[in-house]
């Protein structure tokens, strides 16, 4: 099993080096977050304000499957290493990020089991949710999906934590679907994963959001088209309502998916 991550430096990381950061996201001068967190933390939550009014920076193809008003910004993610959980979420706070409680992530915990070999039991992940304001918006919304693996892990080394932080794979961008139908949905993955260059990861139902459950469709950028060892780019589509129909008659090739990932073939 990997030995605890002590602590991790930001000149532990290659090429990594912390840029300037945004006065009210710097926290305490006893920061759970190292530098290079911090700068990344601040990206993400620079990066969701300007979605909140902008909506997010889609790539071209990725815009022609949607009808305007159909779509609407979600949340940008992001997989952090703070020193400890408890003060992780008393560190937010402190940056008036709003977190909401955090609960265990089972999906990130699996695939990051998967990824590494490692127990999904030692892979202490949780998620909570930053609520942003953003220029005319009015209120906070949960615009930052913040999963949480705190170096106090019994899985947690810095292999993980640099290849995580080098690559992205828990990064993502979601965009809700409003009033979704199936053909709206079909047109969507069409063209996701055609002109797009996305790659179908599955999906998922929860009966537990909204009145009538929700579905969530996962993408990712088909390596092929993807410049080695660049960041992997990840997109959601949240559409309420159970689509399980449509998600059963859409086979994962796998295969492609691992590649994506930098992964042998299976």
């Amino acid at each position: 099993m990997p030995s605890p991550l002590p602590g991790t430096p930001a000149e532990d990381i290659p090429d990594r080096q912390p840029a300037s950061v945004p006065r009210q996201l710097t926290g305490s001068s006893r920061s759970s977050l190292d530098p290079e967190d911090t700068r990344r933390l601040a990206s993400v939550v620079t990066r969701a304000r300007r979605a909140l009014g902008d909506g997010p920076p889609l790539p071209a193809p990725l815009t022609d499957g949607i009808v305007p008003g159909h779509c609407a910004f979600s949340h940008c993610a992001l997989l952090l290493f703070p020193a400890e959980l408890d003060a992780a979420v008393e560190d937010l706070r402190n940056r008036g990020l709003a977190p909401s409680p955090p609960v265990p992530s089972v999906v990130v915990r699996r695939r990051l089991s998967d990824r590494y070999g490692i127990p999904a039991a030692d892979c202490d992940v949780w998620i909570t949710r930053l609520h942003l304001a953003a220029g005319k918006r009015r209120g906070a919304a949960p615009a930052v999906e913040l999963f949480l693996f705190p170096r106090t892990a019994p899985a947690l080394d810095r292999r993980i934590v640099e290849r995580e932080r080098l690559r992205g794979f828990e990064n993502h961008t979601a965009l809700q679907v409003t009033s979704p139908t199936r053909p709206l949905v079909e047109r969507l993955y069409d063209t996701w994963c055609g002109d797009g260059g996305l790659l179908w990861e599955g999906g998922g139902y929860s009966p537990h959001e909204g009145d009538g459950g929700s579905t969530v469709l996962y993408f990712v950028r088909d390596g092929a088209t993807a410049s080695p060892g660049s960041p992997l780019e990840r997109w959601e589509l949240n559409c309420p309502g159970d689509f399980r129909p449509f998600l059963a008659d859409r086979p994962v090739d796998t295969a492609a998916v691992a590649r994506a990932y930098g992964r042998p073939d299976h």
